[in-house]
């Protein structure tokens, strides 16, 4: 008996799952089923005051602003899978809630990978431009739309904000979108500027009155922690996580400004409208198992004007290291290195590690910081910079 899967049954596994709390997919309320593979460049104008530029598999030749593009063809995410043989003997077997569990179980998965690749999409269209490898039926691609540039703001030292100049750096950000889109405003955080904000708010005594569960109230404006984190792969092809808001960052945006995420219909004969998410099967012409495919077209459409991101620069420390000659001593800030006066920013943790001389080994640290270095379990030292850090490594003769 081959595995057939219905609408009813992708509806009940969606009930099932938990609610997306993303910050930047739930900007997108608005979500509309679009009849069409194509989105014509006329209404996304209409609807956001601006008209992307797509640009489809790899870096290549990219169209520039106002050029004659008429429609836009989103990219879908197609997952691909199978159900081996083996599973489907055991799917005879099953009887009917069990049948329902096995076929859950595999496109909930499915679904998961689309709600987080589309999380992704939400995210990058919040910079002003989505940049992300895609999953789809050929592999992988890149995937680029450019919407436009979003107005950046230099917010100063972090460390150097009392509560009221928060409160002041907020509204200045929030005048530039009001300017532009008018309309209620609210702000994401990174995590950092988050937890700055926190104990802005406990020095001042405001904690407990300000913090709303969900959110903090600094002056007028709700201010929400960044809670999204996704994989993309960078230009050598390596996986990395990313999240909405860098560190030191703050995202300003209008709760109204026209903003939507499309799900369009699909280019395949299966599915004949518009859904947000749908799957189905194929019998393998080898008998060795059935094909399950999966697949959502979402286009995340942005007003850039009802954006604004604000950024905090970071307090930076004198970092001094040497050694009494008897050795080496190398020093790397998040996987790069460093030179001794070089300048690191406050929370970053710097990683030494020692080359004795032959004949010598590890005897001792010195200097006004030796006290904060810890040892770690590969061999390594390290030290969070927190102030201007100085110390000396010392070797000894072998044993």
């Amino acid at each position: 008996m081959p595995i057939v899967i219905r609408e009813s049954d992708i509806a009940r596994m969606v009930a099932q799952q938990p609610e997306n709390n993303s910050h930047a997919r739930r900007y997108f309320s608005k979500a509309d089923l679009h009849p069409s593979t194509l989105i014509a460049m006329s209404q996304i104008k209409k609807e956001t005051g601006n008209i992307p530029v797509v640009g489809r598999g790899g870096p290549g030749v990219r169209p520039k602003h106002g050029a004659e593009q008429q429609f836009v063809s989103p990219v879908p995410i197609e997952i691909d899978d199978t159900f081996s043989a083996v599973e489907l003997d055991e799917y005879e077997r099953l009887d009917g809630t069990g049948k329902q569990q096995l076929v859950d179980e595999r496109t909930a998965e499915h679904f998961i990978q689309v709600r987080e690749t589309t999380n992704a999409l939400c995210c990058q269209a919040l910079h002003g431009k989505i940049d992300y490898m895609m999953k789809t039926a050929g592999g992988r691609a890149r995937y680029v739309v450019d919407y436009g540039t979003v107005q950046t703001v230099n917010l100063g030292s972090l460390k150097d904000l009392t509560f009221s100049k928060a409160v002041q750096s907020l509204s200045n950000i929030a005048k530039i979108v009001k300017r532009k889109v008018g309309g209620a405003i609210e702000f994401i955080a990174a995590d950092d500027v988050y937890a700055y904000f926190v104990e802005l708010l406990s020095k001042s005594d405001a904690l407990s009155q300000n913090n709303k569960g969900d959110y903090l109230l600094i002056g007028q404006y709700k201010v929400y922690q960044d809670n999204d984190l996704y994989f993309d792969a960078d230009e050598n092809g390596r996986m990395v996580e990313k999240s909405l808001c860098n560190q030191g960052e703050i995202l300003c945006r209008a709760v109204n400004a026209g903003q939507s995420l499309k799900f369009c219909k699909l280019d395949d004969t299966v599915m004949n409208r518009a859904v947000a998410f749908y799957s189905f099967t194929h019998d393998r012409s080898d008998h060795r198992g059935t094909d399950i495919f999966s697949k959502s077209k979402p286009f995340p459409l942005v007003n850039v004007k009802g954006l604004a991101w604000g950024k905090f620069s970071k307090t930076q420390y004198t970092l001094t290291f040497t050694s009494d000659g008897n050795g080496t001593v190398k020093a790397t800030v998040n996987g790069a290195a460093v030179e001794s006066g070089a300048k690191v920013n406050d929370g970053e943790t710097v990683i030494f590690t020692l080359e004795p001389k032959e004949g010598h080994e590890f005897d001792e640290w010195s200097g006004d910081s030796a006290k904060n270095i810890v040892s770690n379990d590969d061999g390594t030292f390290g030290i969070v910079v927190d102030g201007n850090k100085t110390v000396k490594v010392s070797f000894k003769a072998s044993e």
